[in-house]
């Protein structure tokens, strides 16, 4: 991300390590009008926030970040968790890979690191139940 606001960001050109998720920007959005995360909306409840506002990051200073990360889009899904990212094609098993030594994701260590994966997709199973993902990505 890009992020150009001159009176809250005073370090300009430099890049952060801090990991940001795209559901960060609803919380950073809320955080910097000040306002509540709903509920509940024209009477349904609203599923919980999961983003965390990245305001902190935008400030100069140190956020605590997610321990788990999960996403799916058409069915392909991942998770991460720390360094680690979990991954998956539609309908193909889960590859492994540690971000600090692999960034393009090229060494799949799923095969090797078994207990891993069985615990890092446990965590992607329960956003998913949570958050009412199905198989196909979709509520």
């Amino acid at each position: 991300m890009v992020a150009y606001w001159p009176e809250v960001i005073k370090q300009r050109g430099e890049v952060t390590h801090q990991v940001g998720h795209i559901m960060d920007i609803t919380a950073t959005c809320l955080d910097i009008a000040g306002v509540e995360y709903p509920s509940g909306f024209q009477g349904r409840d609203v599923l919980p926030l999961e983003g965390k506002s990245l305001l902190p990051i935008l400030q100069g200073r140190e956020r605590e970040g997610h321990d788990v990360l999960c996403w799916n889009l058409h069915g392909n899904r991942a998770v991460r968790m720390g360094n680690w990212k979990l991954v998956a094609l539609k309908g193909k098993p889960w590859e492994l890979y540690d971000l600090k030594t692999d960034r393009t994701e090229t060494n799949d260590l799923a095969e090797e690191q078994p207990d891993r994966v069985r615990r890092m997709a446990a965590a992607y199973q329960a956003w998913a139940e949570r958050c009412g993902v199905g198989t196909e990505g979709r509520p």
